[in-house]
């Protein structure tokens, strides 16, 4: 614990000090726009002595805290206030010795060409004379009379664009009169459906009441694929009952009114769902029952 309380001591202490040292720059920096505002009424000895002070305070709040790495709002006002200092300098000389941008880069053409020759080496002498040589293993210069590489944009390949999707249904579904195990199946669930329905004085059947098995729920699962095929065949439809519930109806002319229109119900059937409907309609035995076929 006490190590960790001295870990947490000294981080408080060095973000104060960091915090000291942002609040000193900020106040160097507004003495900076000041002097800057100044340099037409005061002399040219008078701007740079007010800026060498500022670099000096600057030089003490940073000695020692070279590496600041952690802390960027610190080096973004460093780096600020060098900058402005640079340009206070430049308009204190520009203001008092009416030297331009101009004279100065007309002074080096003058120096480079000569007798429409173009020679830098003349201008690298005078330089030398009065610049301090940084020896490094490479040059950090670039090569005057090499032209850059032009950057030619490559051209990216075409998305292409994806088309909504559309259904696509089969031309002719396939024939209830197949021969198999599967049509067996859906015959003899449709024959039952027919009996119930009559029996019900041909009213529509509870969904939910038809295909549930109390007993198995992989046949109550497949009362519900043989029911979807013969909406689909249009043998009978679903449409919902006064209690907003589905219930099925048989289809006197399937052919005739057979339409191209897609129609969807989206059901989770699961175990807790078809013991909740079997409750519902108190059912104690499928009303659709397996054939023999089946069974085996």
């Amino acid at each position: 614990m006490d190590s960790t309380e001295n870990m947490e001591t000294t981080q408080r202490d060095d973000e104060a000090e960091e915090n000291e040292r942002i609040i000193q720059l900020q106040d160097l920096i507004e003495k900076n726009i000041k002097i800057e505002q100044q340099i037409e009424s005061r002399s040219f000895g008078e701007s740079m002595s007010a800026i060498y002070d500022i670099l000096s305070k600057a030089n003490d709040i940073v000695k020692g805290y070279e590496d600041r790495k952690t802390n960027s709002t610190e080096l973004v006002l460093d780096t600020e206030l060098l900058r402005r200092n640079h340009e206070v300098v430049g308009k204190a000389i520009q203001y008092n010795s009416n030297f331009t941008d101009r004279m100065f880069c007309t002074a080096i053409n003058n120096i480079v060409f000569k007798d429409n020759a173009e020679d830098w080496n003349a201008l690298c002498s005078l330089a030398c004379q009065h610049g301090v040589p940084y020896f490094t293993n490479a040059s950090m210069l670039p090569f005057i009379n090499v032209e850059p590489k032009k950057h030619t944009p490559k051209q990216r390949a075409s998305r292409k664009t994806n088309t909504d999707a559309v259904e696509k249904r089969p031309k002719q579904s396939d024939k209830l009169e197949r021969k198999g195990e599967g049509s067996t199946a859906v015959n003899h669930i449709m024959k039952q459906i027919k009996n119930i329905y009559r029996a019900g004085n041909n009213e529509p059947i509870p969904y939910f009441k038809l295909i549930c098995n109390p007993h198995n729920f992989m046949d109550s699962v497949q009362n519900a694929l043989i029911i979807s095929f013969l909406v689909k065949e249009n043998l009978i439809s679903l449409e919902n009952g006064a209690d907003g519930l589905p219930q099925v109806k048989l289809n006197s002319h399937s052919k005739e009114s057979a339409t191209n229109e897609s129609c969807q119900a989206i059901c989770c059937l699961d175990v807790e769902l078809c013991e909740k409907y079997a409750k519902h309609y108190n059912i104690t035995e499928p009303l659709l029952k397996r054939s023999e076929t089946d069974e085996n």
